[in-house]
């Protein structure tokens, strides 16, 4: 029996791997519940990770980051070794140490320091690129968002977001390479401290804040010290989309709206429930300072 089988992964996936990695062995399963294969393996004297889906929008964003963007964090991400758009596999190099979530450095100053410096690399590895039209999209975006959301959060929270849009002006935003889940259950803690980051399938262009979203959502609510440690790793912000007076700019709100409805909605396809719970919260908590 091969070793490639029963492990989730779809014939055409078995046999790529088999030709590609034959004799492989497994040691461990760091599956997604939402559809993505996740499994740790050594070839020869290499111990890899491969990632396998049927959809292939994740695995094609990570390998695009991997190729474009990602030269800038250097050793501080896993190195990609393989990767077949029509098979749905990408292989990358495997990064020992532990998730920061849940382990002490979670809450961790100096993690968050180290976090917030790997970030500025990331999005000022390459240069900004100037978008006309992305906030408009965004909007349209958005307001999508809304009307799926209908019978998922409160009916007066979707009409205020609604009247919102309706009084936003999109313009003009220089976009960065972004991770797009960037927070402690995407930081890797390795032997001796080093955090590295993983797990690019959400890398896209986009605003640098649409990085911080996740995080002012959760960990800098309930701890603004861990804020002020990432934000002087991550150094100044630019100053076209800093608070002013301590509001967000609109664009950022926007972001920060977008993200809270795409969570409730995606929460309630995938069946996490928490995670739906906690798109509302952040879609309370946006609402109350508009």
């Amino acid at each position: 029996m091969s070793s490639w089988e029963h492990q989730g992964l779809s014939d055409r996936q078995v046999e790529y791997l088999e030709t590609t990695y034959p004799g492989a062995l497994i040691v461990a399963d760091h599956s997604w519940p939402f559809g993505i294969s996740v499994l740790e393996f050594v070839h020869g004297d290499r111990r890899l990770l491969l990632k396998a889906s049927a959809t292939a929008h994740h695995l094609e964003r990570e390998y695009r980051a991997h190729t474009r963007w990602l030269d800038a964090l250097g050793d501080d991400v896993p190195a990609l070794v393989d990767y077949d758009a029509g098979a749905g596999v990408l292989v990358k190099t495997f990064l020992p140490g532990r998730i920061a979530l849940g382990s002490p450095q979670e809450h961790d100053a100096g993690s968050f320091r180290q976090a917030g410096a790997l970030l500025a690399r990331l999005h000022r590895g390459t240069a900004p690129r100037r978008a006309p039209h992305y906030e408009e999209s965004m909007a349209t975006k958005t307001r999508a968002w809304v009307a799926r959301a209908g019978g998922l959060a409160p009916e007066e929270h979707l009409a205020r977001v609604a009247d919102w849009l309706d009084g936003f002006r999109p313009q003009p935003v220089e976009l960065v390479p972004t991770h797009g889940d960037y927070q402690p259950r995407n930081w890797l803690v390795r032997p001796g401290g080093r955090i590295a980051v993983i797990d690019f399938g959400r890398a896209e262009l986009r605003p640098w804040y649409s990085d911080l979203v996740r995080m002012e959502h959760h960990d800098f609510e309930l701890r603004p010290d861990l804020r002020a440690a990432f934000m002087d790793g991550y150094g100044p912000e630019p100053g076209s989309a800093a608070p002013s007076e301590g509001y967000p700019a609109p664009g950022r709100r926007l972001d920060e709206l977008m993200q809270a409805l795409g969570t409730i909605v995606w929460s309630r396809d995938m069946g996490d429930a928490r995670f739906e719970e906690h798109g509302r919260t952040m879609l309370t908590r946006i609402l109350s300072t508009l």
